[in-house]
């Protein structure tokens, strides 16, 4: 028979009924041998009658237990553990229905239909052919489906448990999949030099270049689910310097039907590569800061406002009240969170009187304000525009925040505003400076104020417009990918790992504290592409360029999240430090801020930028036209 009609044949999907009669033709094969046998050897003959109404009977039987455990209904190609199970259900099932009817017979007219030797030999050949001829199926179907054309690649999975071996299965039953697993690595002493499912286990950590020198794999795939994250960075990273290509098993709970298929192991995440210690929480004190409150974010469509809000959500707040000026975005994230509890607002925190509404209509009692202008290059062009949302929008709404009464207002800042060379970074800085010293103030008047909280933190992965998204889409069109500098630094942080630290900071904070986090090691910015380049597939240099465009204006070198004047004191919580910064007077900053918003429709891009210089004298323009007012700032 030609091979090509053994490969067309194996690659349709058997039609259950023809299932079901190979089924009962091997359970009539299996019984006629097994009283063969048995007749044979006790009585040496053989009885046309004794053999046909037995026959009869069993198969009757085995077609019940068939049906009842669905066990024909199994795609033979695709037969896996389960398939085996309810085979064994149905032989069990089907077995226990021929002993009750040789008993009721036996009891009712004294005769036996079938003797015990054969019902125990018949069990266990039906058995072994049911299953053994299913698997010889579908190592056929697996021998042929595969185009013989194809050059396999090799692959190695790490993790040798339940997540690896379904790794495995998906790779070996995927016609499309040109790979082939020939090696499991694992952490567990115990399995190295074990197999799983005939596929050798080799203990990373010892065995990990032998396996390379070996084998000589091409992909690496990741399947231990929960692996924490330095690991997995010590993983990817030392695959990447082996040139393997490396892919993730995604976590069980988002398997399509609790299934596992081919399609679904993808790329690691460029996150992947930051991964540290995980973080530990004192959930406890998050909730009772949030746990039955009215909550406000600003800025809440944006990429730290809406994580704040997704995790707001996990510890109940009466109501989480939603306001961005950004329409569509908000609009998204409402469709979401899908939450009762939720009420979006449309509003600008630099509107005085839209402001006043929201807070009176809601009393909010916890605020989260992340509304910011933030694109440095940007708010060097539009001065005003950093100057009226940064600084005067947040004046607006702390001032209002006191009004009504509000526990606690918890700012979210930014390591740009650590000795600022750019408009943005200062406007942030000034903030932070009302606040704090806004805070000094009320607690001279009152202890029980509003409390107000600075968090302060580098680059968050995948936000709006950061370094990782424009990567990736360089990357998508071609290349190249464009950096600025190649000495250029940046910290960055998870956006889901940055929020929980607000959140945490937040429930701790007294007031006028600003909290500033460990945001682990500085990470070289032409580094991060490179390995974005390998994790994307492609050869730098080759198939993907890096260019160097020059410092935009107003960017520096290297952020920091303190300046030479600032130290640092230890919290509770190992990855949150409070920032010791030179305190301001309430009123000076205040009427600083007052002598802008009175010549609002004056002000020019040189006279705030003087102005900004004069608040916040480490604030050294670069690479910037306001670099001629450095030293030089005046009271106008």
């Amino acid at each position: 028979m030609p091979i090509n009609y053994i490969r067309r044949f194996t690659n349709r999907h058997m039609p259950r009924w023809v299932v079901l009669n190979f089924d009962l033709l091997v359970a009539a094969l299996s019984f006629s041998f097994s009283y063969l046998l048995i007749q044979n050897v006790r009585h040496h003959q053989f009885s046309v009658k004794g053999w046909l109404y037995p026959l009869v009977l069993v198969l009757s039987i085995r077609l019940v237990g068939i049906v009842i455990t669905k066990s024909y209904k199994g795609i033979i190609k695709y037969t896996s553990s389960q398939d085996a199970v309810r085979i064994f259900k149905a032989m069990v099932m089907s077995t226990a229905g021929i002993l009750f009817v040789q008993q009721f017979v036996l009891l009712a007219f004294g005769t036996k239909i079938i003797t015990a030797s054969v019902i125990v030999v018949d069990f266990a050949l039906c058995l072994i052919l049911l299953t053994s001829l299913r698997l010889g199926y579908k190592i056929l179907y697996r021998s042929l489906a595969k185009n013989p054309l194809t050059v396999q690649k090799n692959v190695v999975i790490y993790g040798a448990g339940s997540t690896g071996i379904a790794a495995k299965r998906s790779i070996e039953t995927d016609n499309s999949s040109n790979l082939r697993v020939i090696a499991f690595l694992d952490d567990d002493k115990q399995l190295a030099g074990k197999l799983a499912e005939g596929i050798p286990i080799y203990n990373f950590s010892q065995r990990f270049e032998d396996v390379l020198h070996k084998f000589n794999p091409s992909e690496l795939i990741i399947a231990i689910p929960n692996l924490v994250g330095y690991k997995k960075k010590k993983v990817i990273e030392l695959g990447l310097k082996h040139n393997l290509t490396i892919k993730n098993v995604p976590p069980v709970d988002t398997w399509i039907n609790g299934e596992f298929s081919f399609k679904q192991i993808k790329g690691v995440n460029i996150e992947d590569l930051l991964g540290r210690e995980p973080i530990n929480l004192e959930n406890n004190n998050i909730q009772r800061s949030i746990l039955g409150k009215t909550v406000l974010i600003t800025g809440a469509a944006g990429s730290i406002g809406s994580e704040i809000a997704k995790q707001c959500l996990w510890y109940k707040p009466a109501k989480l009240i939603l306001l961005d000026q950004a329409e569509t975005p908000l609009y998204e994230l409402e469709y979401q969170l899908k939450s009762d509890r939720i009420e979006m607002v449309i509003a600008d925190v630099s509107n005085q009187s839209r402001m006043e509404n929201v807070f009176k209509t809601f009393k909010p009692e916890v605020v989260f304000h992340a509304a910011a202008y933030k694109h440095v290059p940007l708010m060097e062009d539009n001065p005003y525009e950093a100057l009226k949302t940064n600084v005067f929008g947040t004046r607006i709404t702390a001032n209002l925040a006191v009004k009504y009464e509000t526990e606690k207002f918890v700012f979210v800042s930014t390591d740009k505003a650590v000795n600022p060379t750019n408009i943005m970074g200062a406007s942030k800085r000034i903030a932070e400076v009302y606040v704090q010293s806004f805070n000094n103030f009320l607690s001279l008047k009152d202890d029980h104020h509003t409390r107000f909280i600075t968090t302060r933190f580098g680059n968050v992965l995948g936000s709006n417009g950061s370094v990782i998204p424009r990567f990736q889409n360089q990357i998508e069109k071609g290349g190249p990918i464009t950096v600025t500098h190649p000495d250029i630094t940046r910290y960055f942080m998870t956006i889901p790992e940055a929020c929980q630290l607000v959140l945490e900071a937040g429930a701790m904070g007294n007031g006028g504290e600003i909290f500033i986090f460990d945001m682990g090691e500085s990470v070289k910015i032409v580094d991060l592409a490179k390995k974005m380049i390998r994790l994307s597939g492609f050869d730098e240099g080759k198939e993907i360029d890096i260019v160097f465009t020059g410092l935009r204006p107003g960017e520096k070198l290297t952020e920091e999240l303190l300046n030479q004047h600032e130290s640092t004191i230890g919290t509770h919580h190992p990855k949150i430090m409070i920032a010791r910064v030179r305190e301001y007077n309430f009123h000076e900053v205040n009427d600083i801020i007052d002598s802008l918003c009175n010549r609002e429709e004056r002000l020019t891009n040189r006279l705030i930028v003087t102005t900004m210089k004069q608040l916040v004298p480490e604030y050294i323009s670069n690479n910037s036209q306001y670099e001629a007012l450095d030293n030089k700032a005046v009271v106008s």
